[in-house]
């Protein structure tokens, strides 16, 4: 298991706050945090590196 980090971002880009959780590969990490958007978008992170973006929907 790798150690990830999820952070929700305002509108403006800055962080609102962070989870950590762990994931066997970066796939199952962007799944897991697709579960916590909510009106915000979450950046991936595994250590210093960048897994992915996940915008949020616009209605």
């Amino acid at each position: 298991m790798k150690d990830y980090r999820a952070f929700l971002l305002d509108q403006d880009g800055h962080i609102l706050c962070a989870h950590g959780f762990d994931a066997v590969d970066d796939e199952e990490a962007l799944q897991k945090a697709r579960g916590l958007v909510d009106g915000h978008d979450v950046e991936v992170w595994q250590l210093a590196r960048k897994v992915g973006l996940i915008k949020t929907a616009i209605d």
